[in-house]
């Protein structure tokens, strides 16, 4: 009997239950029951080519991740929430191409540069740190240290865990080339930082303008 995967089964219950509570704590169940049944996962999503299915779960989970933060901001007035857009059928919409530009980056990088699932979490989750509400969060912790450390954590676990999850899933399927190549983290988050600026400038304008 394997204890480690019963006590992680119990917590991924736990914690989807106090979930119920605060929605965006569902993203740690997100992450456990995803590790639990990696193996029956991944043996589906190797039904189809690389590309289709690390995007496609990659999306998955970022709108999934969306989901729960639509839900967590449902009681709060529409001006204070935040999230992409106030409504939450237009917040998916641009969402999924968030997440999808997101997703490809990381796809295009991992087929060139060897990452391991720990660096594609806190690589992604610094990037979302200075872009969530456009660096307030960082901003915060000069202004609250305290209250805006323990902030800054959340934002970067809301951030970092769906690509590792994506990863996670896929990565057997990446060649695993050993690299020395001593800038890839800055490569990286030069990477995520042209395309969030990318979604901002160019692509979410677009979008409102076609979906209001």
């Amino acid at each position: 009997m394997n204890w480690k995967r019963i006590a992680l089964m119990i917590l991924g219950i736990i914690l989807t239950i106090v979930g119920f509570g605060d929605t965006m704590l569902l993203i740690f169940p997100m992450w456990i029951f995803a590790y639990l049944f990696k193996e029956k996962i991944s043996l589906l999503l190797n039904r189809f080519p690389l590309p289709v299915a690390f995007i496609g779960t990659g999306i998955f989970f970022g709108l999934l991740t969306e989901f729960f933060a639509i839900l967590n901001n449902l009681s709060v007035p529409a001006e204070q929430r935040i999230l992409i857009s106030p409504n939450p059928a237009l917040d998916l919409i641009y969402g999924f191409f968030y997440y999808m530009n997101l997703i490809v980056v990381w796809y295009l990088l991992l087929r060139k540069i060897s990452y391991s699932k720990k660096e594609v979490f806190l690589i992604t989750g610094l990037v979302g740190i200075f872009t969530e509400e456009s660096g307030q969060v960082f901003l915060r912790i000069l202004s609250t240290p305290l209250e805006g450390s323990l902030y800054t954590v959340i934002v970067m676990f809301v951030y970092g865990i769906f690509p590792m999850i994506t990863y996670l899933l896929c990565e057997e399927r990446f060649k695993r080339t050993k690299t020395n190549f001593a800038l890839k983290y800055i490569f990286a988050i030069l990477a995520l930082f042209l395309q969030w600026a990318i979604y901002g400038l160019f692509l979410l304008p677009l979008l409102k303008l076609v979906f209001g």
